[in-house]
């Protein structure tokens, strides 16, 4: 087995078969597996007939993005783990340049694509360490981040996003996969931090392209932030001073305070 592709469904089956149809029509000449884990309380409809190449985990409960994506890497095959959202769309054929970069350069442990939302690429869908001097870059409209998403040459990277990301197999297992801690957000920059302690690369490979549809999974768009610098409290604490990561609660303090006021 090549690839495996790893998708989490919580309320998105409504994106999951234009996905799941993008794989099949677009990943050509390469042996690969589908597994669906299913974090949503009903179960999924059976609409993929007898195509054995579909596996579907069916845990009925949101345990989480990390582990639900470690549980279907677990169930895998493929010497290259494909970890795609369910409103995410592959939109190019030529996979085959991902897996020729991989075996070409055995140095590189995570590709990310380019990720397009409405055409246009999809803004911090990979970037620099998102440390406190690159937040405080991004609030002024001056993010290092940006020059990379909008880069049109593979480069070098610090992290690529979740929403669709390769991942070499063995330097996956090698750090433990994703870090259950984080429920959501995060846990992509995370990962990629780890494999470049194991001296990998991460690089973006902007020919090969995917359609992010953005489904929301939650109506509860306040809720999704506090979800947000929960994950960013973890992970500041994980790999940052404790001076950055106070520095951080004393600026969202001020944001929060704001986005309540708009809010409401």
């Amino acid at each position: 087995m090549k690839i495996s592709f790893i998708t989490v469904n919580y309320k998105s089956e409504k994106y999951l078969e234009a996905c799941i149809a993008s794989i099949f029509k677009n990943v050509i000449g390469i042996e690969f597996e589908i597994i669906i884990v299913n974090n949503d309380e009903k179960k999924i409809r059976n609409s993929y007939g007898d195509r054995g190449t579909i596996k579907i985990l069916e845990i009925n409960k949101n345990i989480g993005f990390a582990k639900a994506n470690n549980i279907g890497a677990k169930m895998s095959k493929g010497k290259y783990l494909c970890f795609i959202n369910p409103d995410a769309n592959i939109i190019s054929s030529n996979i085959q340049d991902i897996i020729g970069e991989f075996e070409r350069d055995l140095t590189i442990g995570i590709i990310g694509p380019k990720i397009l939302k409405k055409n246009e690429v999809q803004k911090w869908s990979v970037g620099k360490d998102l440390n406190i001097f690159e937040i405080f870059r991004s609030k002024l409209g001056f993010a290092k981040s940006r020059e990379v998403w909008n880069s049109s040459k593979k480069i070098k990277v610090d992290w690529v996003s979740g929403v669709n990301m390769f991942v070499m197999r063995d330097d996956f297992f090698k750090v433990d996969g994703f870090d259950e801690n984080f429920f959501l957000y995060y846990e992509d920059m995370d990962l990629c931090k780890r494999v470049r302690f194991l001296d990998k690369k991460i690089m973006y490979f902007p020919f090969f392209k995917v359609d992010h549809q953005e489904g929301s999974s939650s109506d509860k768009k306040y809720d999704q932030k506090l979800q947000y610098f929960k994950s960013q409290d973890y992970y500041y604490k994980k790999w940052f001073s404790s001076r950055d990561y106070y520095l951080l609660k004393f600026l969202r303090f001020f944001y929060l305070n704001k986005y309540k006021i708009n809010r409401d």
